[in-house]
């Protein structure tokens, strides 16, 4: 490894550890080759901490990025063409041998004519001062008497315009002062260090933060009453509700406790009035969608309204949501709900400080709109989320049975289709090779695994409370565990007839009655599913246990989806046929119970159940979840209490 590279991964991993330097983990690093021909420097969408000698950076031709400023070209197309145009060009710059689609960082030109080491950081304790109306003016006297002052950059819209501004503004700085601005404040952004060393670059971190810091007060906290579960979950639903009501999305919502920050602004009268400011930088409104929302109590229509509200005056709606005295709300992808929350954090503590220094300076409406059609923002927010979207997107679904057979396929088409997937099983080994399954195929995909004994009342309440913890709400519960004793009347015994009636009408009814508690409180709608069977629409020999309940399943849908519908639940049934694709019921011994039935061997078992198809083709655990995904989307917003028959046409419905 060149020292080039070697200086840009310490500069990048010690300020990327350190959470008071970089907000939400934004933030640049880059270091030139000692002959001037190369820059290394972090690429989009990767955290500092993060990177390392094989990923999380790219090497330009240092020349080739600096003719992108000097291009006439450029200059003069349209704003969103002009960045398109850049991007493309730093990436033609690009000379090393990464094989993804990691994108050199989008401020590349402005670093190619600063010094040798740059370090670009959103340290809270600047952004104080960045985000102030006075804030100019006291970084001065903080830094008054400096042999080379730092350089204050008024604000300019993030990429080609804020390079070509900050070159005009080095030039005039290196003519007046003899060399290089050493320290670079932003307005609404950040600080930037450049130095020739790694080591001289660090210390002007330190020394920044240090001193911007050292005008700064603590706020004061008061405490907090203890908040219960209950109204953690309750305003968990509401906010998903309003959100759902404003903008028609499904999100998971997550809780985060108050913290000293939180608590100090709970304290204030003013809460409200600092929250309404508009984002403090690019990175608060492109992660977060801009500043939580301030809600005195959390209710649905209060979240509606204020997100209405945002949406009307062309503003995106917010991921954050901050009650009084309960804690913060993050309503979005699980893979941003941190970052988030840390950002969130941090403006509140910037806001407070701010109001010391002349009030909050936010991103105007302009500057917004800039940003919000900025294709290289949306690409780092998409690499970093890297969300899974599809029919189902952030839809909250629990699969019963899930860790194997058809509770499996269901489970993995789901998670197919952008939903997360409560994986519930009495066998949590099976459920967790479910979840490995699904993160093999969809790296990114949300799951959780729940052990749950369907005939049990608390282990199923459990199952739906470990769900509101981790995702907030639910949207669609699959019933899909059961058991298939094959047996003649008159061999039957009675603890197998129970155990079928348990597992296959129990525990539907169960988890079915807790699903439908919490779908009726959310008030978002819902979907629930009851996998029954063929042989509940047309009896099979020897099977008196699972014909009685298979049908059984159908019949109580239909009672739910007629109790259910004025909530817009809606309920339905899948009848598949022969799956034998990963089942636990067609093992051997039940193939040799076939085999006698119908006087054939065993290995005819499989041929035989196909043969008696209309398609003669044999249907896949695949199929059953295409069907179960389609019955849960809006293409089925007028389907309830009806079977959807998968079985290659054995049965045919009258």
């Amino acid at each position: 490894m060149n020292r080039a590279l070697a200086d840009l991964i310490r500069i990048s991993n010690v300020t990327g550890k350190d959470p008071s330097l970089v907000m939400g983990g934004g933030g640049n690093t880059s270091v030139k080759t000692d002959d001037g021909k190369y820059m290394y420097i972090k690429a989009s969408g990767t955290a500092l901490k993060d990177m390392n000698e094989k990923k999380g950076w790219r090497r330009l031709r240092l020349n080739a990025v600096l003719s992108i400023l000097e291009d006439k070209v450029i200059a003069h197309l349209e704003a969103q063409k002009r960045e398109t145009e850049v991007v493309n060009r730093l990436l033609l710059a690009c000379e090393d041998d990464v094989k993804d689609e990691a994108r050199p960082s989008v401020e590349s030109h402005l670093h190619a004519f600063l010094d040798r080491c740059v370090i670009h950081l959103h340290p809270l304790v600047v952004s104080a001062y960045v985000n102030a109306r006075n804030g100019k003016a006291e970084l001065e006297k903080l830094f008054a008497g400096e042999g080379s002052p730092p350089l204050w950059v008024p604000y300019a819209d993030p990429g080609y315009m804020l390079a070509k501004k900050i070159g005009g503004l080095v030039r005039e700085y290196t003519q007046e002062h003899g060399s290089k601005p050493e320290i670079l404040f932003l307005a609404k952004h950040g600080v930037f260090v450049t130095a020739k060393t790694a080591e001289v670059a660090l210390r002007l971190v330190h020394r920044v933060v240090s001193v911007c810091g050292s005008k700064l007060k603590t706020p004061r906290t008061r405490p907090s009453s203890l908040t219960t579960t209950e109204e953690i979950t309750s305003a968990k639903l509401a906010i998903r509700k309003g959100i759902f009501d404003a903008t028609g999305k499904y999100f998971p919502v997550s809780y985060f406790a108050p913290t000293d920050t939180t608590r100090a602004f709970f304290a204030r009268k003013d809460s409200a009035k600092l929250l309404a400011a508009a984002s403090l930088n690019p990175e608060e409104l492109v992660y977060a969608n801009g500043p939580a929302v301030w809600l005195e109590k959390a209710d649905a229509a209060t979240a509606a309204k204020k997100l209405t509200s945002l949406i009307n005056k062309g503003r995106k709606p917010a991921s954050a949501f901050l009650v009084r005295n309960v804690g913060l709300f993050v309503a979005a992808n699980k893979k941003l709900t941190s970052l988030i929350a840390e950002m969130a954090d941090g403006s509140l503590l910037v806001r407070m400080h701010a109001t010391r220094f002349g009030g909050v300076v936010g991103l105007n409406t302009r500057e917004q709109e800039f940003i919000n059609c900025w294709e290289s923002e949306a690409f780092r927010k998409r690499l970093t989320s890297g969300q899974n979207a599809g029919i189902l997107e952030n839809r909250i679904a629990v699969v019963s049975g899930a860790g194997s057979g058809l509770g499996r396929s269901i489970a993995i088409g789901l998670a197919r289709a952008g939903a997360m997937v409560g994986i519930a099983d009495i066998d949590v080994r099976a459920a967790n090779q479910t979840a490995e399954i699904i993160k093999s195929e969809l790296p990114q995909g949300q799951t959780l695994v729940i052990k749950c004994n369907v005939t049990d009342e608390m282990s199923v309440q459990g199952a739906f409370t470990a769900i509101l913890e981790n995702w907030g709400g639910l949207d669609i519960l699959v019933n899909a565990a059961g058991v298939a004793p094959a047996y003649g009347l008159v061999e039957l015994p009675v603890e197998k007839w129970r155990l079928a009636l348990e597992v296959n009408l129990t525990g539907y009814f169960l988890m079915a009655r807790e699903a439908a508690r919490i779908m009726i409180r959310q008030g978002m709608g819902g979907n629930i599913i009851n996998v029954s069977s063929k042989s509940g629409l047309d009896a099979s020999k020897n099977n008196t246990a699972y014909n009685a309940t298979k049908a059984g399943e159908i019949h109580i849908a239909r009672g739910w989806a007629l109790e259910l519908g004025e909530y817009s639940i809606r309920v339905n049934s899948v009848a598949p046929g022969n799956v034998f694709e990963g089942s636990k019921i067609w093992n051997p011994e039940y193939i040799k119970v076939m085999a006698a039935k119908y006087g054939i061997k065993p290995e005819e078992v499989i041929p035989y159940y196909v043969g008696k198809t209309a398609l003669k083709r044999e249907i896949k655990g695949q199929d059953v979840a295409d069907s179960v995904v389609f019955l849960c989307s809006d293409k089925a917003g007028t389907i309830t209490g009806q079977v959807l028959v998968v079985d290659a046409g054995q049965v045919m419905v009258r």
